[in-house]
């Protein structure tokens, strides 16, 4: 690319500019700022269609972001291959903008595709795709603006990038700082207990009260369940569910289910990964977590089954049912805060923009369908 351009900037250009740093840099959602940018350069080029697409880790280009383009045509390039994209810089900055024909072959877009690289630095992040007509004239002050533009744009996404890592490592210390305190506190306070009831039980035996020793055996169960329950909370805080994938961690949950209860569970997806923002796997997993929880202390089944379904339109549905004895849905809702873990559930289906169905009767078993979507268009983490 030449060092130094060879022009003056004209007012339009300076002022298409200007909007693209206002908009990069302000405090909208990434959603937002994305299609406000592409709304900039439609208004500027006379653009009858456009897309933003980056390369992923698995070297293919992601569609982050379009407009002018029908749902088709948006799945048709969602995952395109790499090759056709493939940029290199070049002697004569006016050779750095690709003019192709248009790839989505539509006939109700130009048949001319201006593809503009997005970069950080040296590195080659993705794409910017324009839908124009063919008679576009590509001189030099345009090729500096185009090239000036993907260069905010890789810049943005570098600095999205830095803030997504220094937030997920905030919420590791933060997640640490809480499983040392559990550990230091609570976990203490029940080791404590334990050994005290132990005591009770050692002391009230010689007498042979059969009602005050099924009492304090009951304490001793219930202490041995808090106990397992607050360390299976501190493994998880301490490793953060990001770090292990939302379709492993339920295969570890289903095989402790396994080992601690004796109970036939079976496991099936249709994925090996499932890639999502650690909010989004995090609350889904603990709705998985809390319906084994409840089936191991209440439900007294002999079979349980766990599905997780994944489509190519982002719907994703878990399901988790059992053949146990089930319960009263009114209950649910009661002031007796007996199954508070379902209504908490519920509140988690909620935060991911889904919903929560349960299907029960006493001794009828019991059916939990977890559903949301999620698509890949801003990285919620």
């Amino acid at each position: 690319m030449t060092e130094q351009a060879s022009f003056e900037w004209s007012r339009p250009s300076l002022t298409l500019l200007y909007r693209v740093t206002s908009t990069l840099s302000s405090a909208n959602t990434k959603t937002q700022i994305l299609n406000d940018l592409l709304f900039l350069l439609k208004q500027h080029f006379n653009a009858a269609a456009g897309s933003i697409q980056l390369i992923t880790d698995e070297g293919i280009m992601s569609l982050t972001a379009y407009y002018g383009i029908s749902e088709d045509q948006a799945n048709s390039i969602q995952h395109a291959p790499i090759d056709g994209h493939l940029f290199s810089f070049e002697t004569d900055v006016i050779d750095e903008i690709q003019i192709r024909d248009n790839e989505l072959d539509a006939d109700d877009l130009p048949p001319t595709q201006l593809c503009i690289p997005v970069r950080y630095k040296i590195r080659t992040l993705g794409v910017i795709n324009l839908f124009v007509d063919h008679n576009v004239n590509i001189d030099e002050e345009t090729a500096y603006l185009l090239l000036s533009v993907g260069a905010h744009l890789g810049e943005f996404f570098e600095r999205d990038k830095r803030e997504q890592i220094r937030r997920k490592q905030l919420i590791k210390e933060e997640r640490n700082i809480i499983a040392n305190e559990l550990h230091d506190s609570l976990a203490q306070t029940l080791a404590s207990l334990r050994f005290q009831v132990r005591i009770l039980d050692q002391s009230v035996q010689p007498f042979g009260d059969f009602m005050a020793i099924k009492t304090i055996e009951s304490v001793e169960h219930g202490l041995e369940e808090a106990t397992t329950d607050l360390r299976e909370l501190i493994a998880h805080c301490r490793v953060p569910i990001e770090q292990q994938g939302l379709v492993p961690a339920i295969e570890r949950a289903v095989e402790k289910f396994r080992k601690d209860t004796g109970i036939h569970i079976l496991f099936q997806s249709n994925e090996e990964t499932l890639h999502l923002p650690s909010n989004i796997e995090l609350n889904a997993y603990r709705i998985v977590q809390e319906s084994l929880t409840n089936i191991k202390k209440h439900a007294s089944a002999y079979i349980v089954r766990v599905l997780l379904n994944h489509d190519e339109n982002g719907n994703v549905r878990i399901l988790v049912e059992n053949d146990g004895k089930g319960f009263d849905q009114r209950k649910i809702h009661s002031e007796e805060g007996e199954h508070l873990g379902l209504t908490i559930m519920k509140e988690r289906a909620r935060h991911l923009g889904g919903n929560l169905k349960i299907e029960t009767e006493p001794d009828e078993g019991t059916r939990i369908e977890l559903s949301f979507q999620y698509k890949d268009a801003e990285d919620n983490s």
